[in-house]
């Protein structure tokens, strides 16, 4: 059964609530007269009513306002009266004096005497009687509503329920035990809802709501021991009903309290909804405050005493040094012992940080002296240093670094730079050779038989080496930005579908299946466009460059990947391929001038296309990157997004 149901309808808890609370006078009742048989034998068979407890506390009570009546006006006036009436009172007895002679007497034949019920008053300075004894009886018929009678009525009511009341109590504390499991489910709980829902209860802190509850809980304890020690019996059912009162005020209360705390540990984090948390957070902040503004002074001083420069810092520790010897002089001019231990303690102070300093000072020497002797490894360890050397031995550990990356760099520059020339070198040599060969073929056959031959590989090796030439100059180009940049809103995806399909015949022939991805069906019409701001040539230029690659080297039989996307307010383009050969060149040397994947100098290329491409993306305000998997090569752009 789900819990929006029946049972967590409002009407339902509110009967359950109300059934909870009036089975505790019940219980109270039934209690009240397991009690009073078990303290006055009924469970042995029938009773006397006129000796039971209550009734015995009724006729006392009287017996001591006839005796304080007798002590302190006699036998006479109009009180007494009231007291002794048979008319007005259940209660009979007879007065003796010291001698034992009857003084007064209200007994009649049939009244039963309780004999143990007896009171010897003594004399006593201000008493109208020196001495006197009451022996008490209650009347045969209480026809007198008095004290004596609402005792003895509320006897023999707790004896006609005195055999049920323990099986009626036991099923009581069940039923009321039952009521608790159910409230305690049900709270918070609502009728075709999931979930738990606060109340009125739970908008108020929980700590605050127990103590009020126990506020409410002492104050009617209070009232039911106030309405026990002064309620006469004549008041007893007034004196019942309180206690009844009292203890169902008590049991709403406690129970309102059972289902508050049963939602919120339903709700959970019950401890935020409390004052002591409240309080206790406000501390915190407090405390936290303090830290920060505490944690910011200390921090602006000792910026502002690592600013100071070093200088000023030795003159104002040494004024603060000859202000402490002069204090310690006047102080102690007149104890010597005092006064030496005062220069005693100050050169144990002084001494160990000049020495460390000193030692501090030495290391930095050495690390600038292997310094200028060309070590660029020599470190200084700068742990347990005062701030100022420790800032200087981290420049000289800069120096030390910047000084080895510029030697690497150089030497990395000297290197491409030698690479260059043997490669440019290398590369005009092949078809310059070949010219200047053929030409002198072309000589000797003076026939003209193979001319034609001659001719041909003359016009193929002069338009290979113009095509280095030319590569050459777009490479400087490139490099140093002289070409001209047109940046506009061009649409990524119509470029990329204009090169599949200019390049369709040569992918084919290479055996590649060119896979586009575009972020929607650009071929469908619906999509919107992914556009970037470039310059249409040279991006082109970077596409044929790619494309032309995938066609030379890639793996016959293979797919070509092209994936164009937006990402962080960029066009990103990946082109994936399988290498027919094995790259065996690093990824970051791919990249560089005059480099193949497999470090041939054979082939087609010229080892510039990779280097050009990455200087054009670059100068339309994007990046390009290779990465390389096994033999997957992969390159990706981005560009800005329009």
């Amino acid at each position: 059964m789900k819990h929006a149901d029946w049972a967590c309808r409002f009407w339902v808890k509110a009967g359950a609530f109300l059934l909870a609370v009036a089975l505790v006078p019940a219980m109270l009742i039934w209690g009240a007269a397991a009690v009073t048989a078990y303290a006055n034998g009924w469970w042995a068979g029938t009773a006397d009513l006129y000796q039971t407890d209550l009734v015995r506390s009724a006729v006392q009570e009287r017996m001591y306002l006839v005796a304080d009546a007798y002590s302190a006006f006699g036998p006479e006036g109009e009180l007494w009266d009231d007291l002794t009436d048979s008319a007005a009172t259940n209660y009979r007895f007879t007065l003796y004096d010291t001698g034992g002679a009857a003084l007064f007497s209200n007994i009649a034949p049939g009244d039963h005497l309780l004999w143990d019920l007896s009171v010897r008053w003594d004399w006593d300075e201000g008493d109208t009687a020196a001495g006197f004894s009451i022996e008490s009886a209650v009347a045969e018929e209480l026809t007198v509503q008095d004290g004596i009678f609402w005792a003895a009525g509320l006897a023999e009511r707790l004896f006609a329920l005195h055999r049920r009341a323990p099986w009626l109590l036991a099923l009581g504390a069940a039923a009321e035990l039952g009521l608790l499991i159910y409230l305690a489910r049900a709270a918070g709980r609502r009728s075709g809802a999931e979930g738990v829902y606060p109340g009125w209860q739970e908008r108020i802190p929980l700590d605050v709501y127990l103590c009020l509850d126990l506020v409410l809980f002492s104050l009617l304890v209070l009232m039911a021991q106030e309405v026990l020690h002064i309620a006469p019996f004549s008041a007893l059912p007034l004196y019942a009903g309180s206690l009844l009162a009292v203890g169902t005020a008590a049991a709403a209360a406690a129970l309102g309290a059972w289902m508050t705390v049963c939602t919120r540990l339903k709700l959970g984090r019950w401890w935020q909804n409390t004052l002591c948390c409240h309080v206790l957070r406000g501390c915190l902040r407090v405390l936290r405050w303090a830290w920060r503004t505490v944690g910011a002074l200390c921090r602006g001083v000792l910026r502002g005493a690592a600013a100071i420069p070093l200088v000023w810092k030795t003159a104002a520790a040494l004024l603060l040094l000859s202000l402490a010897e002069l204090w310690a002089i006047a102080a102690f001019r007149y104890d010597a012992d005092a006064l030496f231990v005062c220069w005693f303690l100050e050169k144990l102070l002084v001494l160990p940080t000049v020495l460390y300093i000193a030692l501090t000072m030495r290391r930095l020497q050495r690390a600038g002296e292997a310094l200028a002797a060309g070590d660029l490894d020599a470190k200084v360890e700068t742990r347990w240093m005062f701030r100022d050397f420790e800032r200087h031995g981290e420049n000289l550990n800069a120096i030390s670094a910047g000084m080895a990356a510029a030697v690497e760099r150089q030497l990395k520059s000297e290197r491409l730079k030698t690479e260059l020339i043997t490669n440019v070198s290398h590369d005009i040599k092949t078809p310059l050779t070949s010219i200047i060969n053929y030409v002198d073929l072309l000589r000797r056959d003076t026939e003209g038989t193979h001319t034609a031959e001659y001719l041909a590989v003359l016009d193929r090796q002069s338009q290979k080496l113009k095509h280095l030439t030319e590569g050459l100059v777009e490479m400087s180009k490139a490099s140093t930005g002289n070409l001209p940049v047109n940046a506009q809103r061009r649409d990524i995806g119509e470029l990329l579908l204009q090169a599949v399909g200019e390049y369709s015949e040569r992918l084919e022939a290479a055996g590649l299946d060119t896979v586009l991805t575009l972020p929607e069906d650009r071929r469908s019409g619906t999509a919107s466009a992914l556009c970037a701001r470039v310059d249409g040539t040279l991006l082109w230029r970077v596409l044929d460059n790619l494309f032309s690659n995938a066609c030379k080297y890639a793996q016959s039989g293979t797919r070509f990947y092209i994936d164009a996307w937006e990402q962080a307010g960029r066009v990103v383009l990946t082109f994936k391929n399988i290498s027919r050969e094995r790259l065996n060149v690093p990824v970051e040397e791919l990249l560089e001038r005059f480099v193949r994947g497999d470090s041939a100098r054979g082939g087609e290329g010229s080892g510039l296309g990779l280097n050009i491409a990455q200087s054009l993306t670059e100068l339309q305000g994007g990046t390009f990157s290779l990465s390389v998997d096994g033999d997957l090569f992969k390159a990706e752009l981005t560009l800005p997004l329009a």
